[in-house]
């Protein structure tokens, strides 16, 4: 593979500290944004740039994705028509991984910068980790393509209803209650790192390291993670992520961009679910759906291969 400019500078940044990694995989889309009725095209390998820690024992780790390689990009990430969009390290690029215990969290953690490196807690799904490499892939590449598609809404992963109206899935609302965490400063790689950046003047000493505080996404009935990971990851990877014309439900706390409501979301859901009063057509409203990605089984190799 012959890696661009932007990739061997971004590399020659990190190399000492983290594992590069690389996931790829042919990707094939024909997909609308809607206001304009424009249509863009993916068809051919997206490469997705991750950077990755390994704890001391060997047991855990955790990474972000630094860049994407996709020619749906081209052009959107500047005047050079590149179809490489560098995400701006933890900070641009908020969705990361962790992976302990034979599980694959993926969540939000990070915000607005390195000074509120970790701010509260925050909420992850509780992945199977044979699928979550295929899982990040897809998530990543939806948020990189989101602004291009939706002119800045949300994306929304709210899961369908039942037929009364409630969510079949909760977390919680607090910031002191977690269920997990792990410690940053346990990771000999992200502690180099994070070194390299003090001498840069990002970071002030007391921010170095922090402790990552997760709120998992939980079954409603069992109040269990992995059954409602397990849930999320099957529908995912048997419907994959659509791009959409509205949201799952109102108030769902969808973030809207430029035009609004107009432009729809990508989103995951597929199935009927209970909207408004009445009961939703899910994947029944072909024509108001693209299929943006579909899932595939991936395991990342190293840049350095």
């Amino acid at each position: 593979m012959k890696l661009l400019p932007t990739i061997i500078f971004l590399l020659f940044c990190t190399n000492l500290f983290a594992e590069q990694l690389v996931l790829e995989r042919k990707v094939t889309n024909h997909v609308q944004r809607y206001y304009d009725k424009t249509w863009f095209d993916e068809a051919g390998t997206v490469r997705i740039f991750v950077n990755e820690f390994t704890s001391g024992s060997g047991k855990e780790k955790f990474g972000w994705a630094y860049a994407i390689e996709s020619k749906l990009l081209n052009g959107a990430d500047g005047s050079d028509g590149s179809s490489v969009k560098n995400f701006n390290d933890e900070a641009d690029c908020p969705l990361m991984y962790y992976i302990a215990n034979g599980r694959f969290y993926i969540g939000y953690v990070w915000a607005n910068g390195y000074t509120t490196e970790v701010t509260k807690t925050h909420v992850f799904y509780d992945f199977p980790e044979e699928d979550g490499y295929g899982l990040y892939f897809m998530l990543i590449y939806a948020s990189a393509v989101n602004d291009l598609l939706t002119y800045g809404n949300g994306l929304t992963f709210m899961e369908k209803w039942d037929q009364e109206g409630h969510s079949k899935y909760i977390t919680s609302d607090s910031e002191v209650l977690y269920d997990l965490s792990f410690y940053t400063g346990s990771f000999s790689g992200y502690k180099k790192y994070s070194e390299f950046r003090l001498k840069k003047g990002d970071k002030n000493n007391d921010q170095a390291f922090r402790t990552v505080k997760i709120r998992l996404v939980k079954d409603a009935k069992t109040s269990d993670s992995k059954v409602a990971g397990n849930q999320i990851s099957e529908n995912l990877k048997a419907h994959g992520l659509w791009k959409a014309k509205s949201c799952m439900t109102p108030g769902d706390g969808t973030m809207l961009g430029a035009y609004g409501p107009n432009e729809g979301v990508i989103t995951c859901w597929y199935e009927p679910f209970y909207k408004a009063g009445s009961m939703s057509d899910g994947l029944g409203e072909k024509s108001n759906k693209n299929l943006l990605i579909d899932y595939k089984k991936l395991s990342p190799h190293s840049l350095k291969q």
